[in-house]
């Protein structure tokens, strides 16, 4: 198990002759809203985030959704039209799939992080929130097989009625964490009296999930808020009252790729479904359909939005469903699949195989036998927390002897709890690319019978608490990912940031590679699809190395981009050459880290993008003098050279540290860069310490440099802001003169009325009467026309009274951005190629 201590007692990783200050700016979208809509309909949504300003458009992962900006037209005041600040027309096509895409908004600074937008089928109903329903009295109508989209309060429940009849099976499901909410839902049925008969929480993560069957005819209430009672426009949810079918899993969990062989659908209403086999999970009944599948031949990951932690996204899989039920992943299995037997205290084994079974119960565990031979080495992989299953397996292997009376005894041989961790023990990374999943190998030194024993940690078991135990000689393989979060200096700070470059700048990203069965060889990453005038050099992960970082560099003279990359990863592995696609994996929202690293929400994105932006310059560049591979003995120093490319905008020391090298553990070794310097030599010692887990071999790393400059903020907007404020100012001096035109022909048309009355009461006779009371109507409506006017006036005086005092706010703001402040920047040197012999021996 992992500590919920790790990283809790941190250091501060660097010493600052200066104050630390806020980062460079980096957009950052946190919300859409709505973040939900039909297929084949256009809908107004509405962005806010950090850094996100002049955004000009969205960019949705499928190229079929259309995106434009709300207009407002040109009036008196304006003379072109103008777009609505955040908020933008999406349309979608009725033939794109029902499915979860991902979208971001373009500004500024590029294109921003990523958040999902769940398109629901064309045909469905779904509805928008409505009114005050924060009680059972005022509960929102919501029909079977609809759904809604809604926010909460804090401190308030949101209500809905619904009408059932009685045996009606419905199934409620809320999706909040699953589309990057905030909200960790309480969900609960009740009936018109009040009385509680269903509650919900943490069913999919922390949405809630209910299985509701109505104990008779009528109307029941459904009730949703936050655990906490928080709530605002990040503490969404979408929730559904459904009457179709739901699989909860498919059993075997996987299947050999290539091969047909029978599936079990386990789930609720489902068609066909069968009852017979008296199956229940949390209490309720569970219908089973056996299905035949032919399991592709190409193992792959499902290019799908996966909502759970990377490692959960990346395990190989493909998607099944029944009718119009949701999809599930089935995996594919590594060696012949062999169902576990429940009743037997010991199952018996021919390896290779992999065990599908399941922790029917708390604390339960599996025992299994197989024979082993002498000097060949045994894989063994559980996989269960990688599919989502709320389980911490942890695995022992014995070897089985005889005393000399012939009783059995056990010895162990080897043991896991988890996977080897991503987490840096100086805590200075926080994208969660671990798994609870234990997994090891051994090599007997004698034929003969060896036990495996997979014990369930977790105080949960179930029906549905799979695991599936591979027992085989290797089968080297590796995958990777691509993270990419917001520099930190201390070990509380986990902030998601988007892959950005200035003009002359650096960026990183952390890639991670999960090496299969003990595949050791060089996998070569590179970056393709770069824009002009931003390079890479490629990324070497030598030998077991797991991470390290690949650096891209901006020309000064870079112009504007934005767009999809690929960071591709080759291997050889036996004698065929292995490309892998790094997936990116990102944060979701920024926080405070006090103590556990993994509290930390992290999943995969579907697009590796990048943006460069030409209106700015990062203030420094750090590279290495000598662009060579180094060598060193252990025990050796290596003195690398330093230099910097300055803009004059740096001030105080830029602090430079080694970065990503294996086997450091904490404190690199590091030199600070004086405000006036531009060279350095960085002491890099090569002896293993308790710090330094050091080894011979081939390794690269890259350097950090931190540092504060002078920043300014869009300046141009300021600018801009300020030439609007004048424009306004302008139109409201001349406006008082037309005020003031209006009223005086105001008071020649009063005047002419009147004159008007006096000559039609003074008319002789009745004929002339009637003729000046014509000249008296025309005189009146002059007076109601010119007061119009004057109100006409009067009122656009109010108006670009407004207007100017609106944009002098809006240029007070972009003043305050603009100005000059400052903020800490980071700057990376490409990968560096050291490698490390063996001492020499004195002669």
């Amino acid at each position: 198990m992992k500590s919920f201590l790790s990283g809790f007692f941190g250091v501060v990783a660097f010493a600052f002759v200066c104050p630390a200050y806020a980062f460079l700016p980096n957009p950052d979208l946190l919300t859409i809203s709505p973040s939900v809509a039909k297929a084949g309909t256009t809908v107004e949504v509405s962005i806010s985030g950090k850094d996100i300003e002049e955004a000009e458009t969205l960019r949705f992962s499928s190229a079929a959704i259309k995106v434009e900006p709300v207009m407002l037209p040109a009036d008196e005041f304006h003379p072109t039209p103008r777009p609505v600040e955040g908020k933008f027309k999406v349309t979608i096509p009725k033939e794109v799939e029902p499915t979860v895409y991902e979208v971001r908004s373009k500004g500024y600074f590029g294109l921003s992080t990523a958040r999902p937008f769940l398109v629901v089928p064309a045909d469905g109903v779904h509805i928008a929130e409505e009114g005050d329903h924060s009680t059972a009295e005022t509960a929102m109508s919501l029909d079977v097989n609809a759904g809604l989209l809604g926010t909460l309060a804090g401190g308030k429940f949101d209500w809905y009625s619904v009408t059932a009849k009685k045996g009606q099976r419905l199934l409620i499901e809320v999706i909040a964490e699953r589309l990057d909410s905030k909200a960790d839902v309480l969900l609960a049925v009740s009936d018109v009296a009040g009385v509680e008969l269903e509650t919900s929480r943490h069913h999919f993560g922390r949405d809630p999930f209910i299985d509701f069957t109505a104990p008779a005819d009528g109307t029941y209430h459904i009730s949703v808020t936050d655990t906490l009672y928080s709530g605002g426009k990040e503490y969404f949810y979408h929730i559904q009252v459904s009457d179709g079918p739901h699989v909860d899993f498919v059993f075997p969990p996987a299947g050999e790729p290539g091969q047909k062989r029978r599936f079990t659908f386990f789930g609720r209403n489902l068609p066909e479904g069968s009852l017979g086999e008296g199956h229940e999970l949390n209490g309720k009944k569970i219908e089973t359909v056996e299905k035949e599948l032919v399991v592709p031949a190409d193992v792959t990951v499902p290019a799908s939005f996966h909502p759970g932690v990377p490692r959960q996204g990346m395990l190989p899989g493909f998607e099944a469903s029944l009718g119009n039920s949701n999809s599930v992943r089935v995996g594919f299995a590594t060696a012949p699949v062999v169902e576990e037997n429940a009743e037997a205290e010991e199952q018996s084994l021919t390896v290779p195989c992999e065990v599908a079974g399941r922790f029917n119960e708390p604390s339960d565990y599996d025992v299994f036998r197989f024979q082993g031979k002498k000097g060949a080495t045994y894989w063994i992989d559980v996989v269960s927390h990688r599919m989502g299953t709320v389980a911490d397996p942890y695995i022992l292997v014995e070897k089985v002897a005889k005393d000399k009376g012939g009783n059995e005894t056990f010895t162990k041989v080897a043991e896991n709890d988890d996977l080897p961790s991503f987490f840096s023990p100086d805590a200075l990374n926080d994208l969660n690319a671990d798994s609870y999943d234990p997994g090891l190998s051994f090599t007997p030194d004698a034929d003969g019978d060896y036990r495996v024993s997979l014990f369930n940690q977790s105080a949960d078991g179930s029906l549905a608490h799979l695991y599936r135990l591979a027992i085989r000689e290797a089968l080297p393989d590796f995958q990777i990912i691509a993270g990419h979060e917001l520099t930190k200096t201390i070990n509380n700070d986990a902030y998601p940031a988007a892959p950005l470059l200035r003009r002359g700048g650096s960026m990183i990203y952390r890639i991670m590679a999960f090496r299969q069965d003990g595949f050791d060889g060089d996998i070569t990453i590179t970056a393709k699809g770069l824009p002009k005038g931003v390079t890479a050099k490629p990324l070497v992960l030598s030998g077991d190395s797991r991470e390290g970082f690949l650096t891209l560099w901006s020309e000064p003279d870079a112009p504007a981009w934005s767009g999809k990359i690929e960071l591709e990863g080759k291997a050889k592995v036996g004698d065929k050459e292995v490309v892998r696609m790094a997936r990116p994996a990102s944060l979701i929202w920024g926080t405070r880290v006090f103590g556990y690293a993994s509290q930390v929400r992290s999943r995969l994105d579907l697009e590796n993008v990048l943006s460069v932006i030409e209106s700015e310059t990062e203030p420094t560049r750090l590279t290495v003098a000598e662009d060579k591979v180094w060598e060193v003995e252990m025990d050796g120093t290596l003195e690398i050279p330093l230099k910097t490319i300055e803009t004059g905008k740096r001030v105080g020391n830029l602090q430079v540290n080694v970065h990503g090298f294996p086997g450091i553990l904490r404190s690199p070794p590091s030199v600070a860069i004086g405000e006036k310097d531009k060279e350095a030599k960085l002491s890099f010692p090569f002896k293993k310490t308790g710090n330094f887990d050091l080894k011979p071999g081939t390794y690269q790393f890259v350097l950090q440099g931190v540092g504060n400059a002078k920043y300014s903020q869009n300046p141009a907007a300021a600018e801009k802001a300020k030439t609007e404020v004048e424009r306004l100012k302008k139109i409201s001096e001349a406006i008082p003169s037309k005020v003031t035109d209006a009223k005086n022909e105001l008071a020649k048309a009063e005047k002419s009325l009147a004159e008007a009355k006096q000559k039609e009461a003074g008319a002789a006779d009745d004929k002339a009467r009637q003729s000046m009371k014509e000249a008296t109507a025309q005189a009146q409506k002059q007076v109601d026309e010119s007061k119009k006017k004057v109100q006409e006036e009067e009122a656009k005086v109010a108006e670009v009274k407004k207007l100017v005092d609106a944009s002098v706010k809006v240029e007070q703001k972009a003043s305050a951005t603009a100005s000059e402040k400052t903020n800490q920047f980071a700057t990376f040197s490409m990968p560096i190629t050291v490698v490390v012999k063996e001492k020499a021996e004195k002669k």
